[in-house]
């Protein structure tokens, strides 16, 4: 088990979320020549004193983490042949944990910023929806074990997500703005991998030993 999993999935997020989401051109005359800041503190009234200008800012908060038992049961055992193909590998089911994520669109600009975060948001809701599970190349960049399995991607979080989201906006004393939320069903491994052996050569004997 890697102590350090959230930590590189969120890295991986902020990868992904800048170089496959974010890296757009905003088309609207209010938005010419802005670019969009990606935050993961906690939106609060510090964050917005001193995080948000008046460029658009999303923030991505990690509001709740719990295990996506769904996803735990409907997972069959796999194997996966290894890069050098001497071996397969037995991979015993990991835990299934779902990180959910807060997405907000700020911005201080006093003309046009709820339709400048409401432009954003839509980038954000048409970008993410693209996208089943994080991609391979971002996570082998940050060391995220994740195969045979993937870490899959659920808009719009999970069953949970609505609820726990009201309660942060209460904690944070914020009003609350638009909100999309972003589950990450990470497999976590709990059990060494069993290393199993794969067949190389066939040696047939053809003698007839009939007699």
């Amino acid at each position: 088990m890697d102590p350090k999993i959230v930590y590189k999935v969120q890295q991986a997020l902020k990868t992904f979320i800048n170089e496959r989401i974010l890296s757009v051109d905003l088309d609207i005359e209010s938005a010419q020549n802005s670019e969009i800041a990606l935050s993961f503190v906690a939106p609060d009234k510090n964050f917005f004193d001193k995080a948000v200008s008046d460029e658009p800012t999303v923030n991505c908060y990690l509001i709740g983490i719990a295990e996506d038992v769904t996803r735990r049961q409907s997972e069959p055992p796999r194997t996966y042949l290894n890069t050098a193909q001497t071996h397969r590998v037995y991979q015993k089911e990991p835990r299934f944990v779902s990180l959910t994520y807060m997405l907000t669109v700020w911005s201080k600009a006093e003309a046009g910023s709820a339709e400048l975060e409401h432009l954003v948001l839509s980038y954000l809701l048409c970008g993410l929806g693209a996208y089943d599970f994080l991609p391979e190349e971002i996570l082998n960049k940050y060391g995220v074990e994740d195969k045979p399995y993937g870490i899959r991607t659920q808009l719009f979080g999970n069953e949970h997500s609505e609820k726990v989201s009201g309660q942060v906006w209460q904690a944070l004393g914020s009003t609350p703005k638009p909100t999309l939320l972003l589950s990450l069903s990470v497999p976590v491994p709990v059990f060494t991998p069993d290393i199993l052996p794969i067949i190389q050569e066939i040696e047939t004997d053809m003698e007839n030993k009939s007699t």
